[in-house]
């Protein structure tokens, strides 16, 4: 009996030694677990800004439309500068592999025109190496729009291939056309993937029967 008394307080002494250290390692633990979270919380934060900055966007008002489109793509010619004297906007995006373009063609012309007139241009500028078609037809804000798509990848320069989507869009007194170019190296390149936001914005201004 005397020596397992004199056992207890051994025993006693080892359990309280233990019990400090294994506490130490709850408490860092616990610390870890919370830091892995407020990082996560924050990395999750900073994912959702800059989410809601790309998708951001302003509004164009052209003559008889607006449209939005993303606040950074920015508009690079205006007035006498620009190339086409239809031409009422152009924008490129801040890494300059996107460019938006919008013409606006007053007279007797029609969609299928257009659309003609660009194909001839895309063979004309080596745009349509690949692909140089109408390839089908949406509405835009309830009026038709035929789609006419330019694909190469023989350019040369800072990028070697392009897609060109431009929509030939009927208004009252002539033809919109909204191009969107995209830029890159990619053997199989890819049309912009905003487009579809931007025509889906797109207001007329006009009142029908006008």
């Amino acid at each position: 009996m005397g020596a397992q008394e004199a056992d207890a307080p051994t025993s006693a002494g080892s359990t309280r030694a233990l019990r400090t250290p294994l506490l130490v390692a709850i408490g860092c633990l616990t610390a870890a677990v919370l830091l892995v979270l407020a990082t996560t919380a924050g990395g999750i934060t900073y994912l959702v800004l800059e989410k809601r900055v790309a998708e951001a966007t302003t509004t164009f008002h052209g003559a008889t439309y607006t449209f939005e489109h993303p606040v950074d793509w920015a508009e690079t010619t205006t007035g006498a500068e620009l190339p086409d004297p239809d031409q009422v906007l152009e924008l490129r995006s801040s890494d300059e592999t996107k460019y938006v373009t919008v013409l606006d063609r007053t007279g007797p012309i029609t969609p299928e025109d257009a659309c003609a007139e660009v194909g001839v241009i895309a063979d004309q500028q080596g745009l349509g190496t690949e692909q140089n078609e109408v390839i089908g037809t949406r509405e835009v804000d309830g009026r038709d729009a035929l789609h006419h798509r330019a694909v190469t990848t023989a350019l040369e320069g800072d990028f070697t291939s392009s897609v060109v989507d431009t929509w030939c869009i009927t208004k009252p007194d002539g033809v919109v056309l909204f191009v969107a170019q995209t830029f890159s190296d990619d053997a199989r390149p890819v049309p912009m993937p905003d487009t579809k936001d931007v025509l889906d914005s797109w207001q007329w201004t006009f009142e029908e029967g006008t």
